[in-house]
């Protein structure tokens, strides 16, 4: 049993930044990987322009989901706590990406992505929870 002035439990905390670490990096590589095939399927196909957000937001929203839902699957519980942890740290660093590269002032855009990153987070962190483990 733990004292009550033994402080917080030190071995939880890297248990779940470790998780966050791993499942953030997972997201943003495959983020990484399924907006550059979309590029070179827009270099090589004739796509309308009006093509773009759309891609964009599956690339973002696919490896969201698969952050949240690694994150969830290595802890196994609080998937939608996971799941938008997951969604704002991708979301922080895409964000201030952005503010470096662009220099543009923060606006409702902003928000709409946070949603969108957030929400798709959350979905894979309840999907990796919810997902069943085989029975050896």
């Amino acid at each position: 049993m733990k004292k009550p002035s033994a402080g917080p439990d030190t071995r939880n905390m890297t248990r779940f930044s470790r998780a966050l670490a791993v499942s953030v990096a997972a997201g943003v590589v495959t983020t990484f990987l399924l907006l550059s095939v979309f590029a070179a399927l827009m270099t090589v196909r004739d796509l309308p322009h009006s093509a773009v957000v759309p891609l964009s937001i599956f690339g973002v929203a696919a490896g969201t989901i698969l952050a949240g839902y690694c994150c969830a699957r290595i802890l196994r519980e609080r998937g939608l706590l996971w799941g938008l942890g997951c969604g704002a740290v991708i979301f922080l660093l895409a964000f201030f990406c952005e503010l470096m590269l662009l220099g543009q002032p923060v606006g409702v855009l902003a928000l709409y992505k946070f949603i969108i990153y957030a929400a798709s987070g959350m979905i894979g962190g309840v999907l990796g929870v919810n997902k069943k483990r085989k029975v050896r």
